[in-house]
This record gives structure tokens, C-alpha cells and sequence, in this order.
């Protein structure tokens, strides 16, 4: 059989056609497969311009397993990215942090060279209790509007639904632990007034201040997250049980929760402005800080008081809309009794007697010489 025959590249030796195609296909699979893996960074930022909302990107190289202890601590999963973090050593990743406060990582799906893995990571403000159920993980193609896809209609869904679930867990805790707060003061406020129920001592008033301080700690966390319970629950309402919302009061304790929280909020920029303008190295800048601290908790007690009684209701819809949830049918029965209810003869006049009602009765929770009592 006859010799190839040769061709010449330049000044360079006779190379045969089979070695020069051999070579080609060698750079154009080198060139395909840039270090045998798509590139993570770009990918991400790919992914993050596409993803509803305005996302940042913080990408990192770890060149040793001790690189990944933060985040391991911090990752919100039970499917695909936390069986990587155990049998691999995932040597770079990303992390996506909405305008929002989400934040997701990406990995490379280990051996899988054109695929990624997106998990969540735990909110930063609170514990996450065992009872909340970590949103599952998901597998991407490397392509960016492919996984904004995935990502925006499989996982941040579950995210939303479980950082919820997390904070109203965390609500029913502090709402638990607000009413103990309350029951040391009524214990111990008594005995610290004379008959005509005014102040012994200064004692009285430091422990007013305690009693201030503990409150509004277990408050100020929901000025940032609260509002987007009472938004939920809000939209909730109107599928819920007619006879619920007006039974529990919902829509009256949703609205109190809105004022305290707006309060609070006012409270706080106060608080922060005369914070901001204390010189550090004044020799009265300490003292002023916590004169600050102790007019912020004594101005916001109404506020967090108001938030403590009514906090309930949240956890209260929540469970209802949960319910609602494993039961749809509920759903359409309330609906049809919804309607059925309209066109009552009595429907015109029913929602005025309602109105009536639900505004002459006393707001739940506390009574009304129980608050005046514990406001002194």
C-alpha cells in the first residue's frame, strides 16, 4: 500500500496527513474542554443577570478541604450539593446573593463536567428550627437561561416557602417567650409600688428598663422580615374560612401587627440617626449610647407590646393555610359558601353587623386593664 502523501507546513519537516488530522482533532478537543470543565464564575454571573431581582456574585477558588467549613455549616440542604460536600472536596463555588437577602451557592456536580449544583444557604438572621424542611437542591446544565429557569421556578419557590416556615417558627418562639417577659414584670412590679401603685425606689425603674430591653430584642429582628409575614398573610386571607377571619379577628390583628411594625420602624432610625452623630471619641459618647438605647426600648414598648399579643394571628393563618394545603377541596367549599353568603338577603346588612362587632370587641390577647398595667 502506497505512502500517504506528504505535505509540508512552512519550513518545517514533511508531516503525513494522518498525523496533521490527528494533531488537529487533539487542539480542537483541548480548545472544546477548558480544563474539562465550564467555566463557574461566568456561569454564574450568566445565571444571576437572568434570575428575577438584583443578584450579586461572589465566586471562590479553595485550595484545601478547610476552605469549606463555613460554608458546609451554613448550606440548606438535604439532596445533591450536601452528598457532594460529603463523599467530594468541592474545589470552587459561587454564591448568589439577592436584593432580597437570598442567598444560593453553585458547585460543580462532581463528575459531570458540563453540569452545576444550586443549593440555599440558611438566612443569617436566626436559627433555622429542625422542624423546617431544607428546599432541596437542584442539577443545572451549564447553560445560564436553562438554569434561571430551573432555578426560578423549582428552587426559589421552595426557598421563599421554607424561610417562611422558618420565620414563623421563630415568631411562635418569640411570641413564647415575649408573654414570659411580661408575666416577670406583672410579678415583680407589684411589689415595687406602694399601695397607691407608685414607685418605691429607682429599683422600679431599672427593672422597667430590663423589661424594655428584652422586649424590644425579641422584636427587632421582625422589622426587617416582619413585613413580608404580614404581606403573606394578607394575601392568604381572602382563601381562608370566612368564619375564621372574622372569629379570630384576622384581618383587625394583621393591621395592628402593620402599625407596630411601622412604629418600630420609626423608633429605630431614630434611634440610629442620634446613634450616627455620637462622636466616638467624645468622653460622653458611651454614656449617650446608652442613654440612646434605654429611650429607644422605652419608645418602642408599645410597639413590641402590640407586635407580642397580636403575633399569634401569624401563626395562627400559617397553619390554616397549611391545612388549607393538604386539604384543597376546603378551598372551593369556602368559596361556594363564600358566595352562597352573597347572595343572602341578609348579606347586605350582615357585613355592617360584622363590622359592628368585630370593632366594639376587645383586641385578643391581653385585657385591657392588663395592659395599662403593664405599660406604667
Amino acid at each position: 500500500m502506497a505512502d500517504p502523501t506528504p505535505t509540508t507546513r512552512g519550513d518545517s519537516h514533511p508531516v503525513s496527513r494522518s498525523a496533521a488530522s490527528a494533531s488537529e482533532h487533539q487542539v480542537a478537543s483541548t480548545a472544546r474542554r477548558p480544563n474539562d470543565r465550564a467555566d463557574l464564575a461566568a456561569f454564574a454571573e450568566g445565571l444571576a443577570a437572568r434570575l428575577p431581582g438584583s443578584w450579586t456574585v461572589v465566586a471562590h477558588e479553595h485550595g484545601a478541604s478547610a476552605g469549606q467549613l463555613p460554608l458546609t455549616r451554613r448550606l440548606w440542604d438535604l439532596g445533591h450539593v450536601s452528598w457532594a460536600f460529603e463523599q467530594f472536596v468541592p474545589h470552587r463555588d459561587a454564591v448568589l446573593t439577592s436584593d432580597t437577602g437570598c442567598k444560593l451557592i453553585v458547585v460543580d456536580r462532581p463528575r459531570r463536567e458540563r453540569e452545576f449544583l444550586v443549593a440555599a444557604l440558611q438566612p443569617s438572621d436566626g436559627d433555622i428550627a429542625d422542624s423546617v424542611k431544607a428546599p432541596a437542591s437542584i442539577v443545572v446544565s451549564a447553560d445560564p437561561a436553562r438554569a434561571a429557569f430551573a432555578v426560578a421556578s423549582r428552587l426559589l419557590p421552595r426557598y421563599k416557602h421554607a424561610v417562611r416556615q422558618a420565620r414563623i417558627e421563630q415568631l411562635a418562639v418569640s411570641v413564647a417567650a415575649g408573654e414570659r417577659v411580661l408575666a416577670e414584670w406583672d410579678a415583680v412590679s407589684d411589689s415595687l409600688c406602694d399601695a397607691d401603685h407608685w414607685p418605691l425606689d429607682e429599683r422600679y425603674d431599672l427593672r422597667q428598663q430590663q423589661r424594655d430591653a428584652e422586649m424590644w430584642a425579641l422584636f427587632a429582628p421582625f422589622l426587617d422580615h416582619g413585613p413580608a409575614l404580614v404581606a403573606h398573610a394578607e394575601e392568604t386571607l381572602p382563601f381562608l374560612d370566612p368564619e375564621d377571619r372574622v372569629d379570630r379577628r384576622w384581618p383587625y390583628r394583621l393591621r395592628m401587627l402593620g402599625e407596630a411594625l411601622e412604629g418600630g420602624a420609626r423608633v429605630q432610625a431614630g434611634f440610629e440617626a442620634v446613634a450616627g452623630a455620637l462622636l466616638p471619641d467624645h468622653l460622653r459618647a458611651e454614656a449617650a449610647f446608652t442613654e440612646a438605647v434605654v429611650e429607644r426600648n422605652a419608645e418602642g414598648w408599645h410597639y413590641s407590646l402590640t407586635w407580642m399579643e397580636n403575633g399569634d394571628a401569624l401563626v395562627e393563618i400559617a397553619r390554616a393555610e397549611r391545612d388549607l394545603r393538604g386539604h384543597p377541596d376546603r378551598s372551593q367549599r369556602s368559596a361556594r359558601a363564600q358566595a352562597a353568603r352573597a347572595r343572602s338577603p341578609h348579606a347586605l346588612r350582615q357585613p355592617v353587623a360584622t363590622t359592628a362587632a368585630s370593632a366594639a370587641a376587645a383586641p385578643p390577647g391581653l385585657l385591657a386593664h392588663d395592659r395599662v398595667r403593664r405599660s406604667r
